[in-house]
């Protein structure tokens, strides 16, 4: 793991706490307030993002590090 895997890391980390508090802070707070139908749609779209986020960031990673290693065996054949 390089040290930009590690920085993307924790973003990810941070924005996906921020999303669960979000999330937390919304059904605490706003779920009386608003009509049940759009409250309901709020409370999905926010779980489907706080649950998707890290998938999507962990495939981004899986992407780079396939890239890297395939770089990687490309130069060591060249070399050869």
């Amino acid at each position: 793991m390089q040290r930009s895997d590690i920085l993307a890391f924790l973003v990810s980390i941070g924005i996906t706490g921020l999303l669960l508090w979000g999330l937390v802070h919304f059904i605490n707070e706003w779920w009386t307030r608003l009509p049940k139908v759009v409250a309901l749609t709020i409370c999905i779209l926010l779980a489907v993002v706080t649950i998707g986020y890290p998938i999507y960031a962990l495939a981004r990673w899986s992407d780079r590090h396939l890239a890297r290693t395939r770089e990687a065996k490309t130069q060591g054949e060249r070399k050869d």
